[in-house]
């Protein structure tokens, strides 16, 4: 409801209810109040707009993008007057300072929701939505924030323009220039405040920004992608917001089991015999294996569909051999269909080397039916990326997926089980650019991720359904609710992987719950070196506790090149994560209906402790698991932020009482875990999945029940993802269904 009422100095006012929810207008001058339940969660709410010119500089070799922006003085709102008023909202004309008009619709279309839509006469640059920043308020989310701070308060984030490389390899004169420019392959306009309301804009421009840096906070866009769009999410907690945010984009789904396990892939297999050589030498060293990913390149040119005879000479026969022995094949691709793949990489075979120079045959077809992405005079948008010269799939039309999803289908019949859907970043698409379904580059560049993935999907489930993942690299609003994401490129050194965990801790403040990244880095140390081992060790720790557990990389990173200690602890770690599969979908099953990540950052599950937004090196995996990587090269101890309540250090057994910063000894072998006192942890037994999870029916697999501690009630239960229940009441143990379990307690 609203109303209108007088105020104490005569100032107009309006009033807009509904819950707890409470909007206060002030007109003259213009000032927006929001309370929950009595508490104010923002005051001083305001409007500007600003005149302008744009020109972000791509960097090509690096993906990365340097936002510029030469933008005039803000002309904020100064007061402002009603149009018209509706059951749940209130329409506004504003007058600005230097005299333009500008029109804002609130509305309340549910109980924790606040919806905001400005507009602006004339042709401004930019249209921003603002308020003042709180004392003390931290902000997370915003995708994969790839920083040293998982707190974005003090900093102005362009999303798909915020990721800079300032580790130990970056020139000095690139340092003192920000960095080096990187892909920002995942980015959200989510925002998530300690004040407990989420920010969300409905936009797919780039361009989009969240300025933190001053006393206010302002969410703007380019006015030339259309109004602005801001959803306010106001459910209370900080994972009631992400679970209201996911009932708008999407919940994540629950992956088959081998979407949880260990993959396997490099960044060329120059030949059938390569693909081969890593299967065998997981199968030689006694590693569990669940999937080989076969990268850039594998087609007669980027992107047929189509194998290339010379590089594989019996793909089939390959597919199905692994296949039979449990090992599932994934396939790489990008949204691309190219005139000239020369400058990719390309087989060391003559006959390769010939195919690549010569327009992929699937290129005039989907030319002539107007399937790609257009330039303003219709013809197909022709653009270099990193694997050659061709057109983007406008996967806004129905008829160019279609054609596009029935050519992966060609392949997905030979076995193979998932696609490694690279790149779809919206920073690719210029904003003069024509979709098929009337917009611009400029209104909808982030959209076509989504719809790349969602077709991708499609056509797994049309071939092997329920049984296909999609693994994705590009983010945004929705494309956490589909496959898997991976944390982009990373060099192979201490600091990129401590910035991959941050990325990984804000990632999963937006939604992302399954998440994996390349064990070791995928460019290499120094961009020529292997990983070292060390670091290899370390990361692999931080794999093993990440939904996925994934390595691929440049460099010849397979683990026997490496030392008999550096295999043994590979081994160990891959089967410890391969065990965890049935907590871990469990935990992704509430994913699914909650939004709550499998990764959980401490401000998502105790977010009153203020310690949570800003630790950066630690967090929960599921709901009984709290992690704690080792980030800093020749670490043997590291202090780590436990959070509330009682705690079982795994290595040891010992108890401990949270709330504190405990010391703890981390010898290379280690990364410390502690299981929360009273918890179910549900493994798979060791020997079961010695060789990687194959393909027993999951309602089939033995398991083991691990009690730790006990359950401060007496009784506790955990429910696993095909619905088996276990529970424990006070020493005795209930299984739901008829399962082979094997109990135990630890403490």
């Amino acid at each position: 409801m609203s109303r209108t009422a007088k105020g104490p100095i005569g100032a107009e006012h309006v009033v807009l209810e509904r819950g707890a929810l409470l909007i206060e207008l002030e007109l003259r001058p213009f000032s927006i109040t929001i309370r929950r339940a009595g508490r104010r969660l923002m005051r001083s709410g305001g409007v500007w707009v600003a005149d302008g010119t744009s020109q972000d500089h791509f960097v090509q070799m690096t993906e990365g993008v340097i936002p510029q922006e030469d933008l005039g003085p803000h002309e904020r709102a100064l007061r402002g007057e009603v149009r018209s008023r509706s059951a749940d909202g209130v329409d506004l004309s504003l007058r600005l300072e230097g005299g333009r008009e500008a029109r804002l619709s609130l509305t309340l279309p549910a109980h924790d929701r606040i919806s905001l839509l400005l507009e602006a006469d004339g042709e401004p640059a930019r249209l921003a939505i603002d308020w003042d920043r709180r004392s003390g308020e931290r902000f997370v989310g915003l995708g994969a924030r790839h920083c040293p701070q998982l707190d974005q308060a003090g900093r102005m984030v362009q999303l798909g323009a915020d990721r800079r490389y300032t580790g130990p390899d970056c020139p000095a004169d690139m340092l003192a220039a920000g960095g080096i420019p990187q892909g920002d392959c995942a980015p959200t306009p989510w925002l998530l405040s300690s004040r407990r309301y989420g920010a969300w804009v409905r936009t797919f421009a780039n361009g989009t920004r969240f300025d933190l840096s001053g006393e206010r906070v302002a969410v703007s866009t380019r006015a030339a992608a259309g109004p602005l769009a801001l959803e306010l999410l106001c459910a209370g907690t900080p994972a009631a917001c992400l679970r209201a945010y996911c009932r708008l984009t999407g919940f994540p789904a629950v992956l088959p089991e081998w979407g949880y396990g260990f993959w396997k892939s490099r960044d060329v297999h120059e030949h059938q015999d390569d693909v081969m050589d890593d299967f065998n030498g997981f199968r030689r060293h006694g590693i569990p294996l669940d999937a080989i990913v076969i990268d850039s390149p594998w087609a007669t040119q980027y992107n047929t569909w189509e194998f290339n005879p010379h590089q594989f000479p019996d793909a089939p026969g390959m597919v199905k051999l692994m296949r039979a022995d449990g090992v599932r094949t994934v396939l790489w691709v990008t949204p691309w269909t190219n005139l000239d793949s020369r400058d990719g990489q390309i087989p060391p075979q003559p006959e390769s080397e010939r195919l690549h120079g010569e327009p992929a045959p699937n290129y005039a077809p989907g030319a002539a039916a107007d399937h790609f992405v257009r330039e303003p005079s219709g013809e197909p948008l022709v653009k270099q990326w990193w694997m050659g010269t061709g057109s983007p799939i406008d996967f806004t039309s129905p008829a160019a997926e279609e054609w596009w999803r029935e050519q992966a289908k060609r392949v997905l019949e030979l076995g193979v089980a998932g696609i490694k859907a690279d790149d779809g970043e919206g920073y690719y698409i210029p904003d003069d650019a024509l979709l098929a379904d009337g917009r611009k580059g400029v209104e909808a560049a982030w959209c076509l991720g989504d719809l790349y993935r969602r077709s991708m999907q499609r056509a797994l489930d049309e071939v092997h359904a329920g049984a296909g993942v999609v693994f994705g690299r590009s983010g945004w609003s929705g494309q956490h609710a589909t496959g898997l994401t991976w944390g982009g490129d990373q060099a192979s050194d201490f600091w990129s992987l401590r910035v991959l965990v941050v990325a990984t801790l804000s990632a999963a403040c937006s939604g992302y719950s399954n998440w994996s990244h390349d064990i070791g880095g995928y460019l290499g140390h120094r961009l020529v070196e292997r990983c070292p081992p060390e670091l290899l060790v370390r990361w692999l720790q931080f794999g093993c506790f990440t939904p996925l557990m994934q390595a691929h990389a440049r460099m010849p990173q397979e683990p026997w090149n490496y030392g008999d200690r550096v295999l043994a602890l590979y081994r160990a770690y891959v089967l410890l994560h391969e065990r965890l599969v049935p907590y871990t979908r469990a935990a992704a099953a509430t994913a699914a209906r909650t939004g709550l990540p499998i990764i959980r950052p401490l401000c998502l599950t105790d977010p009153s402790d203020p310690r949570g937004w800003t630790v950066t090196d630690a967090y929960g995996y599921g709901p009984a698991l709290w992690i704690a990587p080792v980030l800093d090269e020749g670490a043997r101890e590291r202090e780590v932020a436990l959070p509330r309540g009682s705690w079982i250090e795994t290595w040891t057994g010992s108890p401990v009482q949270g709330g504190i910063e405990k010391v703890v000894q981390t010898p290379l072998h280690q990364i410390p875990v502690w299981v929360r006192n009273g918890s179910i942890v549900v493994t798979y037994p060791a020997e079961h999945v010695a060789r990687g999870l194959g393909d027993t029916p999951e309602s089939e697999r033995p398991l083991e029940a691990t009690m730790w501690g006990s359950p401060p009630l007496g009784q506790t239960a955990v429910r696993l993802a095909d619905g088996t229940r276990i529970s424990w009441r006070r020493g005795r143990w209930r299984v739901s269904a008829e399962r082979q379990v094997s109990f135990a307690q630890v403490g």
